[in-house]
């Protein structure tokens, strides 16, 4: 009885989010397709360390070894697709575990009390979220996809509301670390520090905390771009995109910004969105 009722849910789970009518699936944007320029230029290194200049010991150097991985910009093909609005929430992540009676491998619930329901839910693997986006119909977005949908269609933006940090429009440590904030992160005793999904104004494409609130996983490995600057890539990892509430300066905070990890790891500052081609 248990089993048809988790079917009976899924069925119309996906009815509702994706009607075939050509409508907007419940719950996305659209993303139209384009020719994206994607990455750094080599030349914004400098202004990157600028940008940096309150993180210990940034300078042009140490931004080429901490950014590198974003150059050179290089044109990618996009097709059009449909992206989650919001992160994936504690309450979906809940629906979904309850559904299937899925054992994750990272511990979610220990940020998923009640009262935080609306939160995105974080302490999730790169294994989780895919095999909840293959639950919700859906999947990963590619690592091209997530930086244009960021983008909110604007071109050479930094953020996803133009260029210039903005505390107010993303949930980060905008003042940065102290020693004692650090020691606190260092031990895992840093206070908890999401807030509910669609607190911050969206982008361009209608989304909400493309940048801050939780990291998101993509669905690509971490590996060089084409005529890449920077050589040493760990191509075991998945990329994670987007920043998080615990970032401490706003030149992480970029849409280009660029991250891996090991897709069985987790963390409280890491959640995902979905995607869902549009066929």
């Amino acid at each position: 009885m248990g089993r048809i009722f988790s079917l009976l849910f899924l069925f119309l789970f996906t009815v509702t989010l994706f009607p075939e009518d050509g409508t907007v699936p419940g719950g996305m944007a659209e993303i139209p397709g384009t020719v994206y320029q994607m990455g750094t230029d080599k030349s914004e290194l400098q202004k990157l360390a600028e940008l940096g200049k309150n993180v210990p010991e940034m300078n042009r150097s140490t931004a080429e070894g901490w950014f590198g991985d974003e150059v050179p910009v290089h044109p990618v093909t996009i097709q059009a697709f449909y992206m989650d609005i919001h992160e994936v929430s504690n309450a979906r992540f809940r629906e979904f575990v309850n559904a299937t009676g899925y054992k994750a491998q990272g511990s979610w619930e220990k940020y998923a009390e009640r009262g935080r329901e609306d939160h995105p839910v974080v302490n999730v693997t790169w294994n989780d979220a895919a095999a909840y986006a293959e639950w919700a119909g859906k999947r990963l977005p590619t690592e091209a996809e997530w930086e244009y949908a960021a983008s909110g269609g604007a071109e050479n933006w930094w953020f996803p509301w133009g260029n210039e940090p903005d505390p107010s429009k993303a949930n980060y440590r905008f003042k940065g670390e102290s020693f004692l904030a650090g020691l606190w992160r260092i031990l895992g005793l840093r206070k908890m520090g999401t807030k509910p999904v669609g607190t911050y104004p969206p982008n361009g494409f209608g989304l909400y905390d493309m940048a801050g609130n939780a990291a998101e996983w993509t669905a690509d490995y971490y590996r060089p771009y084409p005529g890449a600057l920077k050589k040493d890539f760990d191509d075991t990892k998945k990329v994670v995109r987007g920043g998080s509430w615990g970032t401490p300066n706003a030149v992480f905070l970029r849409i280009t910004y660029r991250s891996g990890f090991n897709p069985s790891s987790f963390s409280r500052t890491r959640g995902f969105r979905c995607v869902k081609s549009k066929d």
